[in-house]
């Protein structure tokens, strides 16, 4: 019988369980790869029950049917709270316990599941294996104990061989919520139980390779590859094992012999194909024995450093990085088969070529994935304690020798599981969980047990950091590179520049994705790709972990504190490039462009010609298609293709096509790079860039249909008409709006509006604008004069005092509204604050009802994505059409979204062809929502916005930037936007619908 005391005894990590393997699934000599005859598969629904307490559990009940006589059905795998038993529970840092390490709640929830099998045991050895339960389970087959293990993330395997029998078995597996091992399992995502990966039950010979790990090196010259494998764990004294290498056709195959005192095989490969994230090489191993084969796919990769570098097969490379964790909308850890094939897809579709198991090691299926498609995998440790932080001491748990075996248990089972996945070129111990000596030994036995790869610890290269100017006093010791989380760019620059600091450097985390975000991706790429010591890093983070739901009749996402957990971090989980349905924000665009292969440098346009750049250090790019369409506005004048090859770290000058220098129009250049990896299974992103080539000059080729005719104009009122239009003017106000037949308003009259929706990233900002009251501004009307200069216009000036109640500042404001008799309507506005007024403001602009007919939307700017003063480098100039409806990424958090940045005309238009243009002196923002400011702004869901029967369009002069202050840096200063003396205008021209009268 289990004994209890256990759940509370970081010395007590497992009981019975079988030594650490590298992961494979053993197969008969005659099986196909596809299916092995050894494995039987336990996934499927189990008998199922729940206890609020550990205490309530009676144990030796479990093989009476009395016991199940109240049990369900269960999912394996899942999570049970994803299956309506007890409740998920979010928190990023703290511990849902009180801090008593080792003890969590007097009353632990337990899940007991029952699963019946069949089994021929034909005089074979039986292990069952599972591949991840959270947290700790105890083992139980017909009738008796067989053993523990704690490791959530972590596998565990147990030879059955003397518990099985022929014929109908009883498997009853005991999992507790909590034990010790919570408090190093403190990672940033929900708290879920239960047998969330495959359980199986391995049929093996007497007498097998237990364990084995590949290595692979090159010579000097990277021309010539060894392959090396170490058998360091049989079963049996001596096995005759057949070796086989195959990639298209045998390479070589030989018979070898292993035995206690010849384990270790090395062998010469001529000109292997080499592996990289950019050429996925792989090649087929076989290792046969009498009875049984073993297929693994390998790579032949060396990872090294080298002159300060970090290298792959003797190229330092830049780490085009991400963080995923393992999440699914509705089963939370346990993934749905072709789940993790789907992101990784779309992860290579952002030229991600990193990535991080963020924060423990990832099921088998993710490093199989990252192998085919290529991808560098920082694995991790499943290790974090962030929550002893608030203890004063972050090293309590990482300097205490009571749990130096619990911290090297998870390093020794990552290792020896992953061992032998090509991709996996970095081990990391853990993240976020101080600095001590548990971290030392963890990487010592690393470095012994597997010197072919780097070793990483943030916690380390964080103590190398001065606390009086936070500057770097010395490398990391013991890690091979520093690393750092949301360091700033100022901060980058003084690691270049400091003598101190000669290893490698990356990010481990950096742009914050939370919500509308994160800013200035450019200004940090332009670091990575200029600075070589600076060796990129990942992006925080892959996916919203949202758990999907419905909620007053509205499916939705709920994140912390929405099931009652508490203690909770609200929503800080929803910080990830795409939705938990898989939809790309404009982030992923965001970050898709900076690190493309492929630089289009039109510096030398003036003289004819293009520069592309293949910034891939392994791959050649052959028979790229390159589109040139040379465009005025909306019409393309004059389109070629042509094809280039782009060797690897080369730059191409590229002439244009001379029919488009013999063209006298057009006022952009579009160039779209395509087609380039067709044959990969899956398609790459077209990379597009444009270039202005004058400044535009929008045609007026709707100017006859302008023209309005007067219909009245005396001492309190202007009203003009177009065929099914009226534009009406209160002398007396200013206000005036656009109406339709029914005189109902097709635009309203606009008011100045200085706040935005928050987003998480205007987290700190925020606060000092809602210090200030810029999210209560009252416009008090101090006059309004009416001047006629002549018979064709009638000119409003509007002198307003703005400024919230309560404060001692306001902005005066001066709108000067010329209303001309054939329709136009052109705005100049002068603003000026006074007294003790907020550095920066959300937004200065207007805000106006747009009636819901206009349901299509034209614009001259930057696009198709949303795109702010520091995001949105994902988009291009162009002119682009859009349904009103679609110009807004909908958040899981409502926020600000939506705006267009740099818009130099917009047109909103009807199905009967009534249309309202704005046109900017300058350059604008604009942005159309169902909702209002301050209906986003309350809600907390997606479930709670309602929309309202009309629009709310946003002109704005400017916006602030968005930054990624709700975990990083916040916006740099150039994109702020500064409250201060400002003055901008623009023009809005109607057009009516044609009709039979007209």
């Amino acid at each position: 019988m289990f004994n209890l005391h256990y759940l509370a005894d970081p010395k007590r990590i497992h009981e019975n369980r079988e030594s650490s393997r590298s992961y494979y699934l053993p197969y008969a000599p005659t099986d196909d790869d596809d299916i092995s005859s050894r494995v039987l598969s336990l996934n499927g629904l189990w008998q199922f029950r729940y206890f609020s307490s550990h205490l309530a559990v009676e144990r030796e009940h479990f093989f009476d049917e009395t016991f199940w006589q109240n049990s369900n059905s269960i999912s394996v795998p899942s999570n049970w709270q994803m299956e309506g038993y007890g409740i998920p529970h979010y928190t990023n840092i703290q511990y849902p316990f009180p801090i008593n390490p080792p003890y969590t709640f007097s009353d632990i929830p337990v899940g007991v599941y029952r699963c019946e099998f069949l089994c021929q045991p034909q005089e074979m050895k039986q292990f069952i294996r599972f591949e991840g339960i959270d947290n700790c389970f105890a083992l139980y087959l017909n009738g008796k104990y067989v053993g523990f293990s704690k490791g959530s993330r972590n596998p565990a395997e147990f030879d059955v061989t003397n518990y099985i029998k022929k014929g109908s078995n009883q498997l009853v597996v005991e999992v507790f919520q909590w034990s010790d091992s919570s408090y190093i399992e403190d990672q940033d995502m929900w708290w879920l139980s239960g047998i969330f990966r495959d359980v199986n039950l391995i049929s093996r010979p007497q007498e097998c390779i237990w364990d084995y790990q590949i290595q692979t090196s090159f010579d000097s010259n990277y021309e010539n590859g060894y392959l090396t494998i170490n058998f360091p764990e049989l079963h049996g004294e001596e096995l005759i094992c057949d070796i086989s290498l195959e990639k298209e056709s045998l390479v070589f195959q030989k018979t070898v012999v292993i035995n206690n005192g010849n384990r270790h095989f090395s062998f010469p490969v001529a000109s292997p194909e080499k592996w990289t994230a950019e050429t996925p090489e792989l090649y087929r191993l076989t290792l046969s024995t009498a009875e049984e084969k073993i297929v693994q796919e390998i790579g032949f990769r060396e990872v090294a450093v080298l002159d300060n570098q970090i290298c792959i097969n003797g190229k330092p490379i830049l780490f085009k990085g991400i963080n995923h964790h393992e999440f699914h909308e509705t089963k939370g850890r346990a993934l749905p088969k072709g789940f993790l094939e789907e992101e990784i897809q779309l992860i290579k579709q952002a030229h991600f070529n990193a990535i991080r198991a963020a924060h423990y090691p990832h099921c088998p299926e993710f490093y199989q994935l990252c192998d085919r498609y290529g991808l560098y995998v920082m694995d991790e440790a499943d290790l974090e304690c962030h929550g002893m932080g608030s203890t004063g001491n972050k090293n309590h748990l990482s300097s205490n020798q009571e749990w130096e075996q619990a911290y090297l248990d998870r390093m020794k089972q990552m290792v020896e599981r992953d061992k032998n996945y090509t991709s996996i070129v970095i081990w990391s111990v853990g993240n976020e969980s101080g600095n001590g000596s548990n971290h030392e030994m963890m990487i010592r036995w690393c470095r012994k047990k597997d010197p072919t790869r780097l070793i990483h610890h943030e916690g380390e290269s964080r103590d190398c950091i001065s606390e009086k100017d936070g500057r770097y006093f010395q490398d990391v010791q013991h890690a091979d590179f520093n690393s750092r989380m949301y360091a700033t760019l100022e901060e980058l620059q003084d690691v270049v520049d400091n003598p101190k600091i000669t290893k490698p450097y990356i990010l481990c985390e950096y742009g914050h994705a939370m919500g509308n975000g994160p800013g200035s991706l450019k200004e940090y790429w332009e670091m990575f790709y200029k600075e070589s010591q600076l060796q990129g890093g990942f992006l925080w983070e892959w996916k919203d972990q949202g758990i999907k739901a419905k909620r007053e009749g509205h499916l939705t996402y709920l994140y912390g504190g929405d099931f009652g957990d508490s203690p909770n971090d609200y929503n800080f989980v929803l910080d990830g490039l795409i939705t938990p349905d898989l939809q790309p924000s404009p982030s992923y665009f965001d970050i898709q462009r900076q690190q493309e292969p492929i630089d289009i440098d039109f510096s030398q346009f003036e003289t004819g010609k293009i520069i592309f750049y293949n910034r891939n250090q392994f791959r050649n790019m052959l028979g790229v298609k390159c589109r040139f369409e040379l465009k005025q506005d909306q019409e393309v004048v004059s389109e070629e293709i042509i094809s280039v090859d782009l060797p690897h770290e080369k730059s191409i000058e590229v002439a244009l096509p001379s029919s488009l220098l013999k063209e006298k129009k057009g006022n952009l250049l579009k160039v779209t790079l395509f087609d380039y990896q067709n044959e990969d299974s899956f398609k790459l992103p077209k990379i597009i860039a444009s270039i202005p080539i004058e400044q535009a000059v929008f045609p007026e080729q709707v100017q006859d249909s302008f023209k309005f005719k007067l219909i009245q104009d005396d001492a309190k009122k202007l009203l003009l008409q177009n065929r099914k239009i009226y534009l009406t003017v209160d002398k007396s106000t200013g206000k005036w709006q656009l109406e339709d037949e029914t005189h109902k308003p097709y635009l309203t009259s606009p008011k100045s509006i200085f706040w935005r929706p928050t987003t998480d990233n205007d987290f700190i900002s925020a606060k000092m604008w809602r210090e200030y009251g810029v999210d209560r501004m009252i416009s008090n009307l101090m006059s309004c004069s009416i001047s006629v200069n002549d018979s064709e216009k009638l000119q409003l000036t509007l002198n307003e005092q703005i400024g919230p109640a309560g404060k001692f500042w306001h902005i005066n404001q001066t709108t000067k509204i010329t209303f001309f008799k054939d329709g136009r309507v052109v705005y100049e506005i002068f603003g000026s604050p006074i007294n003790h007024y907020p550095v920066t403001v959300p937004r200065i602009g207007l805000v106006w009802q747009l009636n819901k007919k206009f349901e299509n939307t034209c614009w001259s700017g930057k696009g198709p994505l949303e795109t702010y003063a520091d995001t949105g480098n994902g988009s291009y100039g162009d002119v682009f059409s859009r349904m009103t409806d679609n110009l807004s990424f909908q958040y899981l958090y409502p926020q600000e979204s939506g705006n267009h940045h740099q818009t130099k005309w917009v047109t909103f238009e009807t199905v009967a062809q009534v249309a309202i243009k704005f046109q900017g002196a300058d350059t604008f923002d604009f942005s159309v929502h169902p909702y209002s400011v301050e209906a986003i702004d309350s809600a907390q869901h997606i479930h709670e916005l309602r929309q309202d029967d009309h629009y709310y369009l946003y002109i704005d002069y400017q916006q602030h930037g968005i930054g990624s202050r709700s975990c990083g840096p916040d916006v740099l200063d150039k994109y702020q936007l500064h409250l201060q003396n400002y003055h901008y205008q623009f023009e809005i021209r109607v057009k009516g619908a044609k009709s039979s009268e007209s």
